[in-house]
């Protein structure tokens, strides 16, 4: 595997590269609008809103303890949801470049990542409102946020390499994952509290959406996230970018004639 960590590693390195790439896709994306990214922040806040006053009804919730869980649930997924989807196509849409310049493959993935992150940090500014309105608790747990939200980009770096060689490889595989992404939506708790229904406790702990969301959700509710979802998000991380490498080390060749 010692080529596939090597591109990793020349990925991340390029840092300045693909965070330059990232902010300019952005830029192009919401060229002469007047919000820009921020139409993604208010339709993310007109969607929250409605859902959260509409299913803190039918789980016969408080809407101060259900609107912020799902805000922060829908955000968080929304991040899983981009990157998952936007990798399928991180070198079909720079098979220009790939076919032109000797680039590390990571940097076209990272790239994808880095967009739908800034895209992130303009939808979880809603937090910001929603907890100085319900009053949501500040203290040191509120900092286990940032171990998180790191473990968070990196879960999504490894599995969006996975999913760009094998979409790049297979071009039904972006199909196979819309429809599998519908199904996470409605299979994790992010609409629903593992509270509020009988068994979901097991569903729960055997979804790795589920262990993700708990250690960037959990700090911003004022709850410290279970052991086990650290625990499960480092061995996925671990694991996951290891089954990078390996498939970069056999693909990074035969990327090119793919394309």
């Amino acid at each position: 595997m010692a080529s596939g960590i090597s591109d990793l590693r020349a990925g991340l390195v390029a840092w300045r590269l693909w965070t330059l790439l990232g902010w300019h896709d952005i830029r192009q994306r919401y060229r002469r609008s007047v919000l820009g990214p921020f139409w993604i922040t208010l339709s993310m806040a007109v969607f929250t809103i409605l859902l959260g006053v509409i299913y803190s009804r039918i789980f016969s919730m408080d809407i101060a303890v259900y609107l912020p869980f799902v805000a922060l649930g829908l955000i968080v997924w929304s991040f899983i949801s981009s990157t998952t989807m936007e990798s399928a196509n991180s070198f079909t849409d720079n098979a220009g470049i790939i076919r032109q310049i000797r680039l590390p493959f990571s940097v076209f993935v990272m790239r994808t990542v880095w967009r739908a992150f800034i895209v992130f940090l303009h939808t979880i500014v809603l937090i910001i409102p929603i907890a100085l309105y319900f009053r949501l608790p500040i203290d040191m747990n509120t900092f286990l946020f940032v171990p998180g939200l790191i473990l968070l980009f990196i879960n999504q770096v490894w599995v969006s390499v996975v999913i760009a060689i094998v979409s790049t490889r297979f071009r039904d595989i972006p199909l196979l994952i819309a429809t599998a992404l519908q199904i996470l939506m409605f299979a994790s708790p992010i609409m629903w509290p593992v509270s509020a229904l009988r068994d979901a406790q097991f569903v729960a702990a055997v979804n790795p959406i589920y262990h993700l969301m708990e250690i960037v959700r959990g700090p911003l509710l004022g709850e410290t996230p279970p052991l086990l979802s650290w625990l499960v998000v480092i061995m996925m991380c671990v694991c996951g970018l290891g089954l990078a490498a390996m498939l970069l080390t056999r693909a990074s060749r035969r990327i090119v004639y793919w394309l």
